[in-house]
């Protein structure tokens, strides 16, 4: 038995040496043990085809049982691998760690004397570690401290981590990971939390989160699979549920959204699903929903925004009537994506009452289609068209309100007459929007008004034009969406030097 104390290291490496290569060591019993060694050494840089690992050095408390069977390394506390950094040079997903620290207290490395594997076969490593990254510079992440908590497990050629991962800002996910030497590398990285909890850290992690987006109530859960082969790309599958999420994105309120988002990654293509997605409400100051999506999308991994787009369901409740794109197959590839839009039963009535001017009222109900026309991030509406339902109804709109949308005339004071208490049997419309936001209205009303030409047949054909953007920002500031979207219009509006008046 050697005491305790420092130990003369280059005697046991050559001792182990000897142990690990000549074979008549086996036919011996005996044994040798070091109650506690200390090491403290510098080791060279390391440098391959895609990583360079600078500053290396060990610091290690440990001891040493070796038999004719096996060599039993025991590291104690005080035991750790540093270095001062670890970079990849990979183009533009080139990663690079600072001062990353491992801890190998409670790690035990046994080595197979008997067997006739190979060395990293033979080799087994099994105890707890702890992973310390003082920074870590990735371009999907924000620079940032890392901390790995686990256990490791197996041969060296096989090698297998479990634990948790938490970042500074608070992401905290478990990790499994499995090295196979030569063969594969493969893991899985699952995460769940309150989605207020998740909205805050998850854009202090990614550095693609949107700025505009703000989760304030619900649950996320997220999990995500690879597998890596030698020449093989990289595979993957990942989901995300979502249980009644609610929240703001930009100008734009959303509630209650549930459901999965499933994605993979296989053969350089990239595939999405969207099941069972439901949104209660999207309100940009006029409410959309309850909303239901289901779609599959694919697209090459070298294009993942010019994909094919397969809609199976897109449905939602608007105004006490229906929004519905009808099943289809969008080509996100080409510049301009035609959506057609049908309306069914849309109510008349309730349009009039979300219309921010006083005393307009009607009755009756809409059918229509409304071509979207979706190019980059803009949208128009090249002849759309709205219908009334047989048999019609009534539109009751107040006289000054009209004169002032439609100026005056011999022929408009006739339309604003008959328009305070008129009874339609039809209203058709045209639709128009271009990507300035002008919303154009071509009307057609039949009817007929009792207190204009002694109640005779009239028909009036009206063009109106509406600024759908300041329409919006009226119906928000008027606190109809949230608080935190009346906010921050304020907030816009106040910057580019206009007033907030709702």
């Amino acid at each position: 038995m050697i005491p305790r104390g420092r130990f003369p290291w280059r005697s046991l490496i050559i001792l182990l040496a000897c142990l690990l290569w000549v074979p008549s060591a086996f036919a011996l019993d005996w044994s040798f043990l070091l109650q506690q060694g200390r090491m403290g050494i510098a080791l060279p840089d390391i440098e391959t085809a895609d990583w360079r690992v600078t500053g290396i050095r060990a610091e290690v408390v440990n001891s040493v049982e070796v038999d004719n069977q096996a060599v039993i390394v025991r590291f104690k506390p005080g035991s750790r691998l540093t270095a001062a950094t670890l970079a990849q040079n990979a183009g533009d997903s080139s990663v690079f760690l600072n001062n990353v620290q491992l801890d190998l207290t409670d790690v035990t490395v046994t080595i197979n004397l008997g067997g006739v594997e190979a060395l990293v076969d033979r080799t087994a490593v099994a105890g707890q570690v702890t992973i310390e990254i003082e920074d870590l510079q990735h371009p999907s992440l924000k620079p940032q401290g890392w901390r790995f908590d686990g256990r490791v497990s197996g041969a060296v050629s096989d090698l297998s981590l479990e634990g948790q991962l938490r970042s500074d800002s608070g992401l905290l996910a478990e990790v499994v990971l499995r090295n196979r030497t030569g063969e594969f590398m493969a893991g899985r990285v699952a995460m769940a939390m309150a989605a207020e909890q998740a909205g805050t850290t998850l854009a202090d992690t990614l550095a693609q989160w949107p700025s505009l987006l703000t989760l304030n109530h619900g649950r996320l859960e997220a999990a995500a699979s690879f597998r890596l082969e030698p020449g093989a790309p990289l595979a993957l599958d990942a989901r995300l549920n979502l249980a009644g999420v609610s929240g703001v994105f930009d100008r734009t309120a959303f509630s209650d959204m549930s459901g999965r988002l499933l994605f993979s990654l296989e053969d350089e293509s990239l595939a999405a699903r969207l099941r069972d997605i439901t949104i209660g409400q999207i309100n940009s100051g006029i409410g959309i929903g309850p909303v239901r999506l289901l779609a599959d999308y694919r697209a090459p991994a070298a294009e993942p925004l010019s994909g094919q787009l397969e809609i199976q369901q897109a449905t939602a409740e608007f105004l006490n009537g229906r929004l519905r794109v009808a099943p289809q197959t969008l080509d996100l590839a080409n510049h301009l994506v035609n959506v057609p839009l049908d309306v069914y039963e849309l109510s008349l009535e309730r349009l009039l009452e979300v219309y921010p001017a006083e005393g307009f009222e009607g009755t009756g109900r809409l059918n229509g289609r409304i071509p979207l026309m979706i190019s980059g991030t803009s949208v128009e509406v090249e002849q759309g068209t709205m219908a009334a339902i047989v048999p019609g109804g009534r539109l009751r709109l107040p006289g000054e309100r009209l004169q002032a949308m439609l100026g005056s005339s011999q022929a408009v004071d006739l339309v604003v007459q008959a328009l305070q208490n008129f009874h339609y049997s039809v209203l058709d419309s045209t639709i128009d929007y271009d990507k300035n936001g002008k919303l154009m209205l071509g009307l057609r009303l039949e009817g007929q008004s009792p207190g204009v030409r002694g109640g005779q047949p009239v028909v009036l054909n009206i063009n109106l034009e509406e600024d759908i953007p300041a329409l919006l920002t009226s119906l928000q500031l008027s606190g109809r969406v949230n608080e935190a979207v009346t906010e921050r219009v304020r907030e816009r509006l106040q910057q580019s030097g206009q007033e907030a008046k709702p």
